[in-house]
C-alpha cells in the first residue's frame, strides 16, 4: 500500500508539471506571435493583426499535420534490405 500511494503521487505531480510546461509553452508562442506580427508592421486590435496571428496558427497546425502524416507513412513502411514498399 505504501509504494502505491508514493507511486500514485509521483504521478500526480508529473501530471501538473507537464500541464504547466505546456501552459508555459502556449504562453511563449502567443508572445512569439505577438511580436513577430508587431515586426511586421501590424498594430494589435486591428483585423490585419488578426489575420497575421491567425496566419500564423495555421501555419502552425499545417505544420502539425505534415510531421504526423510523416511519421505516420515511415511506420508503415515495410523495408527489407534497399527496397521499401
Amino acid at each position: 500500500m505504501k509504494y502505491f500511494s508514493i507511486g500514485f503521487l509521483a504521478l500526480c505531480l508529473s501530471s501538473c508539471a507537464s500541464t504547466i510546461m505546456i501552459e508555459e509553452r502556449i504562453a511563449a508562442q502567443e508572445t512569439a506571435d505577438h511580436e513577430e506580427c508587431l515586426a511586421y508592421g501590424f498594430s494589435k486590435g486591428t483585423e490585419a493583426y488578426g489575420g497575421c496571428r491567425l496566419t500564423l496558427k495555421s501555419i502552425r497546425a499545417q505544420e502539425k499535420n505534415t510531421d504526423a502524416l510523416r511519421f505516420t507513412r515511415h511506420e508503415m513502411r515495410w523495408c527489407r534490405g534497399h527496397y521499401c514498399w
